[in-house]
């Protein structure tokens, strides 16, 4: 197939580690809109162990392949692939996404037609169709408050999704004013990423995106989900094949903090760790939660109090998996 040379519209910045087992499907979802010049596919290779950089270098010729010596990480990843980006939006895909047929034409139509948003996000649901809540808050006192004490069950149920939106908001509608959106299909706009800068690499994975985020808003930019198109997200699936389900779940608190500590300050990090590891107590020994449920609080409730207690990140883990045991 010949590759058709014009400025792309669409820059894609697929970053690869442990990949290797769905990235062929991922690439292959883009590569009509990459073939007709719509857009444009840059893979960064983070020095994966597999067989990812071998895979876009033999079967996808048409990517421009970045290969690190080095595992950069989520954003430091994506801001190699930057320079290289031509497109006049520039899209983070992970490689466990599927693009529909037609879905960066949409997405990009989409941004179009609203201006005011800097970033947004298609609608994300796993192979099974359960959705993935793409349009979150940002993490508060007063959201965990809220939430500890039920509070927020006395607001009707459409306004508490519109005002709470995570969890709450399940139908699939769009939406044009979020605090964040996950980096798994991330559109943002050129301009948008020159005037809030990259993804800042010096924070650990799943923190990128939330302070990313902060600082498009704080630019003055909104930030938006797209009802109109699905992307199919394999969620985790790197992270899973390298960590396994508990470490995962200890990095993302982690960087959920460092993303918060940074946004809001170290004074209001501690606060909330706080709050979240006393509302993890109280849902750890609700009678109306399920075993399972109840020792799942329990595990999160032990990593906050080892995270308030400022342990290293490794001692941090050895908790979660001591705690899981029990």
């Amino acid at each position: 197939m010949s590759r058709v040379t014009r400025k792309p519209v669409l820059s894609i910045a697929v970053v690869a580690y442990n990949s290797d087992l769905l990235l062929r499907q991922c690439l292959s979802s883009v590569r009509g809109s990459v073939l007709d010049g719509f857009a444009e596919l840059i893979v960064v290779d983070n020095a994966s162990p597999d067989e990812s950089a071998r895979i876009v270098a033999e079967e996808f010729p048409e990517a421009t392949l970045v290969r690190s010596e080095v595992n950069r990480g989520f954003a430091g990843g994506c801001n190699l692939a930057w320079p290289l980006a031509r497109g006049q939006y520039w899209l983070l895909l992970n490689p466990d996404v599927v693009v529909p047929a037609g879905g960066l034409a949409q997405l990009v139509e989409w941004m179009d037609a609203h201006p005011e948003l800097g970033a947004g996000s298609p609608w994300l649901a796993t192979a099974k169709g359960q959705p993935e809540f793409v349009g979150r808050r940002a993490p508060s006192l007063s959201l965990t408050i809220l939430e500890a004490l039920r509070l927020h069950l006395l607001i009707p149920r459409e306004r508490r999704a519109d005002l709470l939106l995570g969890p709450y908001w399940v139908a699939r509608r769009g939406h044009l004013d979020v605090d964040w959106i996950p980096g798994a299909a991330m559109i943002v706009r050129r301009e948008t990423v020159e005037a809030a800068g990259l993804l800042s690499d010096s924070l650990p994975m799943y923190g990128e995106d939330t302070e990313w985020c902060w600082r498009i808003r704080k630019a003055g930019w909104q930030i938006g989900v797209c009802g109109d198109v699905e992307f199919e997200h394999r969620e985790g699936h790197s992270a899973l094949r390298t960590w396994g389900e508990l470490q995962r779940e200890v990095r993302m608190w982690e960087g959920m903090y460092a993303a918060c500590a940074q946004m809001r300050g170290a004074g209001y990090c501690r606060m909330l760790m706080a709050a979240n590891a006393l509302a993890l107590a109280i849902e750890a020994h609700h009678p109306r939660r399920s075993p399972e449920q109840r020792s799942g609080a329990r595990r999160h409730m032990h990593v906050h109090l080892a995270l308030l207690r400022g342990r290293t990140p490794a001692a941090v883990r050895d908790v979660a998996e001591r705690s899981a045991g029990r």
